[in-house]
């Protein structure tokens, strides 16, 4: 009785994003061999590389890398607290690609730069926000990119909060 709640809202609105604002995403996370070996299983994988020791091995890898598809997960996952927890809908994604292996122990850091902005042409209340986000290892080496666009509450439509 008595308490008194506060609404927290999270994440950017589309007045809050400037082209050419770059986002550190927080912590970053490590990719163990287990769950690399449970998303090739869980997805059904078929490529030999991404589950078999000797086949990664026969192909010059130390071991079996992560497959691509999970590393863009989790560099997308970093992104949505800066990015889409305003989000009305993903548009798309261009120009992605993985231009360096992922191996079990390594570390995922994710960062993403506001390329171009625009309000809706159909819908007063929102915009569409164009970034690039960038995967890199505990190294500072790439490991994936891609381009995508997200469609944005304005914060004036949305209360003002």
């Amino acid at each position: 009785m008595g308490e008194t709640r506060r609404l927290v809202v999270r994440g950017r609105f589309y007045e809050d994003f400037k082209v050419g604002d770059i986002y550190r995403h927080h912590w970053g996370r490590t990719l163990e061999a287990g769950e690399a070996q449970f998303f090739a299983t869980a997805t059904m994988n078929a490529v030999p590389l991404y589950f078999n020791k000797l086949h990664a091995q026969a192909l010059g890898h130390p071991a079996p890398p992560v497959h691509p598809l999970l590393v863009m997960n989790v560099v997308f996952g970093m992104t949505v607290e800066d990015l889409s927890e305003q989000a009305l809908a993903h548009l798309g994604y261009w120009k992605m690609t993985f231009p360096r292996f992922v191996y079990p122990g390594d570390t995922l850091l994710s960062s993403s730069e506001v390329l171009d902005k625009r309000e809706s042409g159909s819908k007063p209340d929102r915009g569409i926000v164009h970034v690039r986000t960038t995967g890199t290892n505990q190294r500072g080496e790439e490991v994936c990119l891609y381009e995508r666009k997200i469609l944005v509450k304005k914060r004036s439509a949305y209360g003002g909060r």
